[in-house]
């Protein structure tokens, strides 16, 4: 009302020293107009002076600079990064993002992503060997599903451990509020990012190379993205957005949705469904025992299994490494406890001044109940020698599971043949079959990993990895788009330049092309992802946050 009466005050009045006699509504809104139009000039002048533009550009200059460079840039120091007890989880998520940034751009010049090492004489190289291939080839999916499930898990378990009621109406608090988030945070910043890329397809930054890029002799790898075609007017383009967003949206639909925006993103809906279905069995199962919610766990993994939800299954599994931890961790609690306390000086001096009885074989062991422990005090020097050894080898099934081939059961695969007879022949996804099982091994590998001594766990929440996992879900965003934009043709430009075509240089050079393509893509991707994190993924959350206060009951 206020603001209203502002604006009339803004208007002429009618009188002899009025500039427009009575004015009709036409000309007052033609009034408004063009004095708003005057205004937004005036403003856009006063901000045009030397001292507000440099303010500007330097505002997005530290805007667009990556927060690794810009204590050498802005002389501001890095913010130190929050540690959590599951913090090496996060640093396993900004490696995984990383090799999915890997092969996403390696398979479009090469099969060597899909086959096993071995099957024929094109494919016998070093790289492709079990374990080194993991680093570099192959869906991880699971590894985000089964990252997820477990953490979702967890924090529930953890409060449930407490066993009063004020914990249990936390909760379903805790239920209530991870649901309606999951949502937000998961599509707002998806939203945004295939608006910009239909923008970047509308306007025709794209028809350059479209047919080129289509070519199946330009780019040999079992590859096949299409993007958005390109529609003559805004409208039209912006309603087949909607459209493809609408569907990605469709929790009820079993099928998985390949959004032309960008083909990365099937796994949004995946993750919604598969986490909304772990949410409510985490509510069913909330007040059991755990160790009576540790078999319904186990037996809904294998429901799912059997229902041929692979996304669905890897989020149990994830669930169930993390009542597991729960349980075990609490028997080592107790353990601790129940230890016997170190006797005092003056007690150890009274029973080294009492003699020790030696054992006659002629009376029975139960009246030597130290004896027991004698011997297993004799064998402590073997048990952790021996327990290092079968964590190595877990280890090393896990990695070697986990780089099942994605045809591995299409065709001969050496080092899977075996194992390829142990996948049920109805599992439509049978690549999922052994990774899903060794995505479960390495979470449970990792959590039941010592925090003070591991290894994994100290090169994991290491600073690369660690900035890795913090722009994770950004640089898996960002890097579809940047790849399509102008990575997939670096190395084809890189041969043009020397007068040839990819399919015709030598070996070296085209895996020289690849290289240079791959890290220039990277370095660009790493750079908007780190903008996006800050600019974007922060912006979401905090809106996010602002909704939950408006909706939530105080």
């Amino acid at each position: 009302m206020v603001q209203h009466e502002q604006a009339e005050s803004l208007l002429p009045t009618t009188g002899e020293n009025s500039h427009i006699p009575d004015a009709s509504l036409t000309l007052r809104l033609n009034y408004y107009l063009h004095e708003g139009r005057r205004r937004i000039f005036t403003r856009l002048v006063q901000q045009a002076s030397p001292s507000q533009l440099y303010r500007a550009l330097k505002k997005a200059g530290y805007t667009l600079t990556p927060t690794p460079v810009r204590s050498l840039v802005w002389q501001e120091e890095a913010p130190a990064s929050k540690r959590f007890p599951t913090s090496y989880l996060n640093g396993l998520r900004g490696l995984t993002s990383l090799k999915v940034y890997t092969f996403h751009y390696t398979f479009a010049f090469s099969d060597f992503g899909y086959k096993p090492w071995g099957m024929d004489d094109r494919h016998k190289y070093l790289l492709e060997l079990p374990i080194i291939r993991y680093f570099y080839a192959g869906f991880t999916s699971q590894v985000f599903f089964g990252i997820a499930g477990y953490l979702t898990a967890l924090r529930l378990f953890q409060l449930l451990e407490k066993n009063d009621a004020v914990t249990h109406q936390k909760v379903f608090q805790n239920i209530s509020g991870s649901m309606f988030r999951r949502a937000l945070r998961l599509y707002m910043p998806v939203f945004a990012i295939t608006l910009i890329t239909t923008t970047y397809v509308h306007y025709g930054f794209f028809e350059q190379y479209r047919d080129f890029i289509d070519q199946k002799e330009n780019f040999p790898g079992q590859w096949h993205e299409p993007k958005p075609p390109m529609l003559p007017t805004w409208s039209a383009q912006l309603w087949f957005w909607a459209q493809e967003m609408f569907a990605m949206t469709n929790i009820i639909q079993e099928a998985t949705v390949y959004p032309y925006h960008d083909q990365h993103l099937w796994s949004i809906l995946a993750e919604m469904r598969a986490s909304l279905h772990l949410y409510g069995i985490l509510v069913a199962l909330a007040q059991c025992k755990k160790q009576v919610r540790l078999v319904l766990l186990a037996f809904l993994t294998l429901v799912y299994f059997w229902w041929n939800h692979w996304d669905i299954w890897v989020y149990i599994l994830g669930a169930v490494v993390a009542q597991i931890d729960v349980l075990l961790t609490a028997r080592d609690q107790a353990n601790r406890e129940t230890l016997p306390t170190q006797p005092d000086r003056e007690e150890e001096g009274s029973l080294e001044e009492k003699p020790v009885p030696q054992p006659q074989i002629s009376r029975p062991l139960y009246e030597f109940p130290n004896l027991g422990r004698l011997r297993l005090g004799r064998m402590a020097r073997f048990r952790a020698p021996l327990r290092s050894m079968i964590r190595y080898a877990a280890f090393f099934v896990a990695f070697y599971l986990l780089s099942y081939p994605i045809d591995g059961d299409h065709e001969h695969a050496p080092g899977y043949i075996w194992l390829n007879k142990l996948i049920p022949e109805w599992m439509a996804r049978k690549d999922k079959f052994y990774p899903n099982f060794a995505t479960a091994l390495l979470i449970l590998l990792l959590a039941r990993s010592n925090p003070d001594t591991s290894k994994w766990r100290r090169f994991l929440t290491s600073p690369i990895p660690m900035y890795l996992g913090k722009i994770s879900f950004a640089l898996y965003l960002v890097h579809g788009p940047l790849m399509h934009a102008f990575g997939y043709m670096i190395p084809h430009r890189i041969a043009w330049s020397a007068g040839t075509q990819v399919a015709e240089m030598s070996d070296f050079s085209w895996v020289c092309a690849i290289v240079t393509g791959w890290a220039i893509t990277l370095v660009a991707t790493l750079w908007a992802a780190d903008v996006w994190n800050r600019e974007v993924e922060n912006r979401c959350v905090k809106a996010v946050k602002y909704l939950e206060q408006v909706c939530f009951v105080k």
